[in-house]
């Protein structure tokens, strides 16, 4: 309730509420009479609080932070229909709705303690702003949070993409994509719909990283793993972790590779060299592949959202030495890397 107490008022309540009721007693003004009603909620006085309340209203039936406290009363009396209609009609009234439900949410988790009972609540509050016309970006991502503490995990989604624009919440909000992703989808299609969002988002790192430890160890596809701790490094280059994990999937690779007889190998090894920094052993390799031009050759690589979107517009080491290696002057450069002793 103090939320929506004046400053001087709230300042007041918290030196002396015995004094600022004895100051305010007996007022018409509905402000005034809100103030009274926080007072008495304040010292334990409930009847009283709810009188005041109601007197509030009397004065001034919009009166917004008096119709949030009636319903925040017929919410912890068990009168959830009468807590509903007040809600609803606060929302209505209520120019920022959105930001005052997210102090409302607080009031019922400490109301009910974190129960299931203050999750659906919140999610009906915040449903009610999107209904209205009201909810905001991080209503949005709220509303997700909710829905994913419910396993409501395709309706989360659709709210926490909404939300992944917002700086405040943007991280957040795709690090709850990429759990409920890795929920709902499995191989290419988890690999498809994570690329669809990384396209959407500030912050990759995490998400890159994700994937790679996705693909290293569910899906056994260390190229592909390989790949995504390179983006993710990208995306965060003063991480050393991310270098980190980049290097022994590239050496983890490399040694795999080795013992393999097939047609990728050379392919594999000159990229697993190329992030791991051996950049000579890498252009060796290259050397040594002859039917691959960039970038037409790279785009029919699956899967092609990966190659098209992310490895062939790279701009650091990757995209550097296939330009080099495999572009309209890669003949010149493989004349020069032959004379090299």
């Amino acid at each position: 309730m103090r939320y929506w107490l004046k400053e001087e008022w709230a300042t007041a309540l918290q030196r002396d509420p015995r004094q600022l009721i004895e100051k305010l007693e007996g007022s018409q003004d509905s402000d005034e009479l809100y103030c009274l009603a926080v007072a008495h909620e304040h010292l334990k006085q409930f009847h009283m609080a709810e009188r005041c309340l109601k007197s509030a209203l009397q004065q001034n039936l919009g009166h917004i932070p008096a119709v949030y406290t009636m319903a925040l009363r017929a919410f912890s009396k068990q009168r959830e229909l009468e807590g509903k209609n007040y809600l609803r009609r606060a929302l209505r009234l209520d120019p920022h709705a959105a930001k005052t439900s997210i102090e409302f949410l607080r009031e019922l988790r400490q109301m009910f303690a974190h129960t299931v009972r203050s999750t659906d609540l919140g999610i009906w509050l915040l449903k009610e702003l999107v209904r209205l016309s009201k909810a905001t970006e991080n209503s949005h991502f709220n509303l997700g949070k909710l829905l994913f503490e419910k396993s409501h995990y395709e309706d989360a989604v659709q709210h926490l993409l909404l939300a992944i624009k917002d700086p405040e919440v943007s991280r957040e909000s795709t690090e709850y994509l990429s759990y409920i992703y890795e929920h709902l989808y499995r191989g290419d299609e988890l690999i498809e719909k994570s690329l669809e969002l990384a396209d959407q988002v500030y912050d990759r790192s995490d998400l890159f990283f994700n994937l790679a430890m996705v693909c290293q160890h569910d899906q056994g596809r260390p190229e592909l793993s390989l790949h995504f701790f390179y983006l993710a490094s990208k995306e965060d280059p003063q991480d050393p972790g991310l270098r980190f994990s980049l290097e022994q999937a590239a050496a983890e690779l490399i040694n795999q590779t080795q013992r393999v007889d097939s047609e990728d190998r050379n392919f594999l090894l000159m990229i697993a060299h190329l992030y791991q920094g051996a950049l000579g052993v890498a252009k060796r390799y290259a050397q040594t592949i002859r039917n691959m031009k960039y970038p037409h050759s790279f785009e029919d690589r699956h899967p092609s959202r990966l190659w098209k979107q992310w490895l062939l517009r790279d701009e650091g080491a990757l995209g550097q030495a296939l330009r080099a290696w495999f572009g309209e002057d890669a003949e010149a450069e493989m004349q020069a890397l032959s004379r090299l002793p």
